[in-house]
C-alpha cells in the first residue's frame, strides 16, 4: 500500500471518531435529558451552539491548515477533541455538561477542512472517488457508535459513553502523528484579490446557499431521529438506536456511490439526485408506517452521505488550492454552523407541539437543498464548467 493510501485510509479512522463524538447524544437523548433535568428545547439549544461552534470553528482551522500544514492541524484537532471528553467526568448538570460539548466541538471544527485540504493534495485527480472514499470509511467506523453509546449509557453511564470515543481519538491523534508525519511551514501561501474573488462568484455562493439548507435539514434529523422512531413511531430505544447504525451503513455505500458517480459523470448531476432522495426520505418518514421508516433509512442514508463528496469535489474545482483549507472550512461553517439552528428549530417545536411538526418543518429545508441544486446545475449549464473552474482560468 503506498503512502497515499495508507494516509487515506488512517484518515477514515479519524473521520469517523470525529463524527462519533456527536452520534453519542442523539440514542442517549431523553436519558441525558432526565439526567439533567433538563427540556429538549434546552438540550436543542445547546445542540445549536455546540453545531455552531463545530461549524465556525472550521473557519479558523481552514487558514490555519493553509498556512501551517494540513497534517499538524489534524493531529492536533484529534488529540484535543478526544481529550476536552473528560469534562464530562465532571459532576453532571447543564454546565459541566454544556462545557464538554462546547470546548469538544472547538477543536473537533478543525478536522474536516484540514483533511479534505490534504485529500486534494495528495490525490488531484479522482478526487471525488478519494473523498468518497474518505467519507466511506468514516461512515464504517461510525455504524456502531449509535448502539455502543446506547447501551453503555443505560447498562453503565452516559458520560463514560463520551469518554470511550474521546479516548479512541485522542490516542488515535498520537498514532497518527508516526503516519502523517509533520509539515513544513506554509507561511507562504497569501490570498490575492483575484484569488478573493473565487469566494464571491455566483456558483459558489450558490454551494454555500446548499450547505446552508443541508445543515438546517440534517442537524435536526441526527439529534432527534432515534427519539423520534421511540416516541412517534413506536420503536423500542434499543431498535431507534440501531437505525442510527443502519444509516450509517448505507450511508457508506453513498459516500462510494456519490464518489465513483461523480468523477464519471458531473459532480453536479450527483448532487441534484441525492437531493432528490433526501425529500423522497423524508415524504417516507412522515407517513410513520413501518415500510416508510425502512425506506427512509435506505434513502436518507445513500442520500445524505452520497451527495458529501461530489459537493466537497465540486467546491475544490472552484476555488484556489492554495486557499482549499479555507474554501473547505466556508462550506463546513455554512453546513454545520448556519445550519446548527436547526437543532434549536426542531427542539422548540418538538416542546410547543410535538417531533412530527418538527419533521414536517425539516422537511421543507430537504425540498429547498433539490431547489438551489437546480439552481447549481442551471448556473453550471450557463457557463460551462472549462470556463467556470478556478484552475484553469478565473
Amino acid at each position: 500500500m503506498n503512502k497515499g493510501n495508507l494516509t487515506l485510509l488512517f484518515l477514515g479512522v479519524a473521520h469517523s471518531l470525529n463524527h462519533s463524538l456527536f452520534l453519542v447524544l442523539p440514542p442517549l437523548l431523553s436519558v441525558v435529558s432526565r439526567s439533567l433535568e433538563s427540556s429538549y428545547q434546552t438540550l436543542g439549544f445547546i445542540m445549536t451552539l455546540t453545531f455552531l461552534i463545530y461549524g465556525g470553528g472550521a473557519l479558523i482551522g481552514g487558514p490555519l491548515s493553509d498556512y501551517l500544514g494540513s497534517k499538524n492541524i489534524t493531529k492536533l484537532s484529534l488529540i484535543l477533541s478526544g481529550a476536552s471528553t473528560l469534562i464530562f467526568l465532571l459532576p453532571p448538570n447543564i454546565i459541566t455538561f454544556s462545557a464538554g460539548m462546547l470546548v469538544m466541538a472547538f477543536w473537533a471544527s478543525f478536522y474536516h477542512p484540514t483533511s479534505n485540504s490534504l485529500i486534494s493534495e495528495i490525490f488531484p485527480e479522482n478526487t471525488a472517488s478519494a473523498m468518497g472514499v474518505h467519507g466511506a470509511a468514516g461512515s464504517i467506523g461510525q455504524i456502531l457508535t449509535p448502539t455502543v453509546a446506547y447501551f453503555i449509557g443505560i447498562l453503565v453511564d452516559w458520560r463514560l459513553s463520551f469518554l470511550l470515543f474521546g479516548v479512541l481519538s485522542l490516542i488515535t491523534g498520537f498514532f497518527m502523528g508516526n503516519i502523517l508525519g509533520s509539515d513544513s511551514g506554509k507561511t507562504s501561501r497569501r490570498f490575492t484579490a483575484t484569488r478573493l474573488k473565487a469566494f464571491r462568484r455566483p456558483i459558489v455562493l450558490l454551494i454555500l446557499t446548499y450547505n446552508i439548507f443541508i445543515g438546517l435539514f440534517f442537524r435536526g434529523v441526527d439529534l432527534f431521529l432515534p427519539t423520534y422512531l421511540n416516541i412517534i413511531s413506536g420503536l423500542p430505544g434499543e431498535l431507534a438506536a440501531f437505525s442510527s447504525s443502519m444509516i450509517l451503513l448505507f450511508g457508506v455505500l453513498g459516500q462510494y456511490i456519490g464518489g465513483r458517480a461523480s468523477d464519471k459523470h458531473s459532480s453536479q448531476k450527483v448532487i441534484f439526485v441525492f437531493s432528490v432522495g433526501m425529500v423522497a426520505s423524508m415524504m417516507s418518514i412522515l407517513t410513520l408506517s413501518n415500510m416508510g421508516v425502512s425506506l427512509f433509512i435506505v434513502l436518507f442514508g445513500l442520500s445524505y452521505y452520497g451527495h458529501q463528496p461530489a459537493m466537497t469535489a465540486l467546491l475544490g474545482s472552484l476555488t484556489p488550492k492554495e486557499a482549499s483549507g479555507t474554501a473547505f472550512g466556508l462550506m463546513f461553517f455554512f453546513s454545520f454552523g448556519l445550519g446548527s439552528i436547526s437543532a434549536a428549530i426542531a427542539g422548540y417545536f418538538a416542546d410547543v407541539y410535538n417531533l412530527k411538526v418538527s419533521f414536517v418543518i425539516l422537511s421543507v429545508f430537504s425540498i429547498l437543498t433539490l431547489i438551489v441544486s437546480l439552481g447549481i446545475i442551471k448556473k453550471l449549464k450557463k457557463e460551462p464548467f472549462h470556463q467556470i473552474k478556478f484552475r484553469t482560468g478565473l
